[in-house]
């Protein structure tokens, strides 16, 4: 049904009232969240499944939740979208976590609501979402026995934000169906390295650790039981103001059977 002008004023408001947005999604009627990077650009280097009626979609380290409605406009029977349950869950370092302890209570509520919930929670109200539910766990925390197992696992650009992007993939392959895949994109520095090398690239205040060489990603995936390894792809991820510039690797990840 049409949004009458109303109703468009009103997606406006709720979009233009939260200040972080990581991903810019189109809502339609010309509204489109202002988000730093518009995945729509980059989507075919995920070489996605055009249509993915009846798949069961675990979604890891959503965000905003581009992907995650992606995935149920293709037609997805269930998506569960993965974030963690506060800014201060992630693996920051001893000095950050200092500092945001630090912060009053009412501090740490607003940025956990606008970073955390609000922009996927509108961008779901907006496309009316039936399919995607979100839950609140860090990736280490990711166990088939409690969330069942996925007929496609995703994880977009955030192993870099673990301290244990081993663990971190073990956990994918575990909620992972036997005949599923995994599909996994990384930030890396080290493209056109032949050998299986990560890079350290912690800094105090950020919650980076790591980036490895399409090599190791692929070494690790073979040592925690994924057999075979297609669908390799390399591009460049821009921001929209085009200073950003990020290589990345993704490739689909096939599960031992």
């Amino acid at each position: 049904m049409p949004r009458t002008t109303e109703q468009i004023a009103e997606l406006q408001r709720k979009v233009a009232q939260i200040q972080s947005w990581y991903h810019r999604i189109d809502l339609g009627d010309g509204i489109e969240t202002p988000g730093h990077f518009r995945m729509a650009d980059y989507l075919r280097h995920y070489r996605l499944p055009e249509r993915m009626d009846g798949l069961r979609v675990l979604d890891v380290g959503a965000s905003t939740g581009f992907f995650a409605y992606e995935f149920e406009r293709r037609g997805a029977a269930e998506v569960i979208a993965v974030e963690l349950p506060s800014w201060d869950a992630h693996d920051w370092t001893p000095r950050q976590r200092a500092e945001l302890a630090a912060k009053s209570a009412t501090e740490k509520r607003k940025v956990d609501r606008e970073v955390m919930v609000d922009g996927f929670t509108v961008v779901g109200e907006a496309l009316g979402t039936r399919r995607v539910r979100r839950i609140w766990k860090a990736i280490y925390d990711l166990r088939a026995f409690e969330l069942g197992t996925f007929d496609l696992v995703f994880s977009g650009a955030m192993l870099m934000h673990v301290r244990d992007p081993i663990l971190g993939i073990q956990r994918l392959r575990e909620c992972c169906r036997p005949d599923g895949r995994l599909i996994v994109s990384i930030s890396t520095a080290l493209l056109d390295q032949p050998e299986p090398l990560a890079r350290f690239v912690g800094e105090w205040n950020q919650c980076n650790w790591w980036q490895m060489s399409p090599a190791c990603l692929d070494a690790v995936l073979q040592c925690c039981d994924f057999a075979h390894i297609d669908h390799r792809d390399r591009y460049t991820l821009q921001d929209v103001t085009g200073r950003f510039h990020d290589p990345t690797y993704v490739c689909h990840a096939f599960p031992r059977r």
